[in-house]
Formats: C-alpha cells, structure tokens, sequence
C-alpha cells in the first residue's frame, strides 16, 4: 500500500499522520490539521521548560556552605582547580568529611563548612591508583568518625576507581551511577574531570561533557564537583573544558600552595563569595585548618609587580609582557590575571593605565 507523504516523521519524534478524519482532508484544510497536530506537541514538549511566573521563586537549596557562604546548591556543578600536587583531592575529602561528620569529641574537621549527615555522596576517581583511593577512602572516614560506630566503611559514601576505562566509558559508568542508585544521590565528586574526555582542548567535546553533568545535575536534584588542573603558572583551569567549566559552575575554588599551606580562594562565584581561608596536612595525613600565611594576603602577582617593579602604576601593555616574562604565563593568563585584580578592586584603570589603590595615575612609560 502506498503510504501518503503527510504519514512522514516531521523530526524529533512528532508523527505527521493526520487523525482518522484527515483522510477525508484535502489541500489546504489538510495542511492546517497536520500543522495544529505538530503545534500541541511542540507546545506540550516547551511546557516542560518554560518558566511559570505564577509560581513562586524556586529556592536554593544549599548543600556544603563555607561560613554561611552557599558554594555547593542542588542542582548544579562546581570545579575545584589548582596547580598539580596543591592538594585539591585533600580539599574535597575535607569539604565531604565535614559535611558528613558525625558528633565526636575527637573530630578533626573543617568548622567553617556546615555540617549535615543525612547527604549521600558518589566519589568517582579517575586518575589515582586504588591504593591511593584507598587512603582518601580512610582520610574521609577518619574524619566523619564512622569506623568508630563499628562501620567498616562509611555506608553514605560510595567510592568508584575509573582509571582503566576509556573517557567514553566513565561518563557513561557515571549516568549509571546515578540511575542505579538504591537512594537518592546528593553530592558527586569527579575526580578529575578531565578524564571524562579524549581532548581536553576539543571546544564541542567539552561543552558537551560540561552539558551533560549539567543535566545529570538537574534531572537527579544533586550537585557535581569537578576537580581540574590548572595552567601550569597560571590560575587558570586547563584547556576550553576549563572555560567551558568556569563559564556554567555556580563555584569556582582555586587551590594553591604557599609553603607548607594550601589557601584556597573564591575565584567565580554565582552566591556570595566565601571568605578564603588556608588549610595543611597534619601528621596522620588528615587536612586541618591553619590561619592564612601572611604572605599570601598580598602575594597577588599583578600587585606585587606593579609595587615593586613600577612604584605602583604602568601601562596596561607594559604589565602584560611583565607578568609573561616573570611568572612564565602566557598571553591569555596575564591578561585574566590583570581583569581578576580589576574585578576584585585590587588595581584600578584609569584609561590604559593599570595603578593600585591610592597611588597617582600616572604610569612609569617604557621606550
């Protein structure tokens, strides 16, 4: 039997086929019932979508808050980023542990993140042995206390080792995770992010990573942390997954080490910025908090240059090539570099003239 064209997909899985009456339409009255068909379906799909004013204001709702600061809300993503060996994975253990820390005279854990045992987390390592999984396992449990309740491992916390699977397979082990797990997932650490991907320079390949966990998130109400490498001498996050990571996370945290600290920072914030605190390892291998290292409250690399090397003010330009040549970053980092102090009123412009605070505008000019 001949199949008329009007039976035809039209795309995205909305059939054509006109109702039972249809075959007696002809001509334009035909075309109409065929368009009004696919105009319900297409209004019923944009329904799903669409935001009701009529409602009231969704609210967020936090899941790990630094001080009262909201850096980890359901719903969303985040990144953790630093230079290689700056103890980001320490940094996550302490943020999970201390959530799920359980009432202990002897806990060591973070005071200034909020405290909530009934969340369950997905830990998802992608680069570490399973020996060194091993031990972030028993940090973790060390700090949330739970072996001391008779536990053999903290039943809150599943654990997953990545490192033999191909990129594909690992987001694919993820969805997994998720939809096979016997209850609702609140948290999920990636660690590391960009293990989930082939290229980590592939513009569409990380937009399309980053896209994915930013649906996992929604359709399972958790929040995902990434953990991601930084530019070698830069802040920041490698390659266009890093851009693409920084541009769609509600918190971006930067880790770096000043001697035997680790101070981390608020570098991209959707909420209120948390307060930058500094952490180290103690003898048992577990993170504790430490005041900040003085030296780190004015160590910003644009503000020292321009006080030590310019008496405080130097041509945009000028700075750029300085901070290349100096700290070994490219072009891109020393111009973020400038824009960040900018941002956070570290430096001030006055027209291509970068100056800090209270000094004259005008610039030291090279020839």
């Amino acid at each position: 039997m001949t199949t008329n064209n009007s039976e035809q997909q039209l795309g995205d899985g909305i059939s054509a086929a006109a109702p039972t009456t249809s075959k007696f339409l002809t001509g334009e009255a035909l075309q109409r019932q065929l368009r009004n068909l696919e105009l319900d379906v297409i209004d019923e799909r944009l329904q799903k979508c669409r935001i009701d004013l009529t409602k009231p204001l969704p609210i967020i709702e936090p899941l790990i808050t630094l001080n009262g600061a909201c850096i980890c809300s359901r719903g969303n993503i985040s990144a953790i980023v630093g230079e290689a060996k700056s103890k980001k994975t320490f940094l996550c253990s302490a943020l999970i542990g201390s959530v799920l820390a359980y009432p202990s005279a002897c806990n060591r854990t973070f005071d200034n993140v909020n405290n909530d045992i009934s969340l369950n987390v997905i830990w998802m390592d992608t680069e570490q042995s399973i020996h060194h999984v091993y031990k972030v396992v028993e940090r973790i449990n060390n700090i949330t206390t739970a072996t001391m309740y008779g536990q053999v491992e903290d039943a809150r916390i599943n654990f997953y080792t990545m490192r033999e699977y191909k990129p594909s397979e690992r987001l694919a082990y993820l969805r997994d995770m998720l939809y096979a797990s016997p209850l609702p997932v609140d948290v999920v650490v990636v660690d590391g992010i960009a293990d989930l991907m082939n290229n980590t320079n592939d513009l569409e390949e990380s937009d399309r990573v980053v896209g994915e966990l930013m649906a996992l998130s929604t359709i399972y109400k958790c929040h995902i942390i990434c953990v991601l490498h930084t530019n070698p001498g830069s802040d920041k996050a490698r390659g266009h997954i890093g851009s693409s990571l920084q541009r769609k996370a509600e918190t971006v945290m930067f880790v770096h080490r000043v001697g035997e600290c680790s101070v981390v920072e608020p570098q991209f914030c959707r909420n209120e910025p948390f307060e930058r605190f500094a952490f180290r390892i103690d003898k048992q291998g577990i993170p504790e908090q430490c005041p900040l290292p003085t030296e780190s409250v004015t160590e910003d690399k644009v503000v020292m240059l321009l006080r030590e090397r310019y008496g405080g003010g130097i041509e945009r330009s000028t700075l750029v090539n300085a901070l290349m040549e100096q700290y070994n970053m490219s072009l891109a980092a020393a111009k973020m570099r400038i824009s960040r102090a900018l941002q956070q009123g570290k430096v001030l412009l006055a027209g291509n003239t970068i100056t800090l605070p209270g000094t004259a505008s005008t610039a030291t000019t090279t020839t």
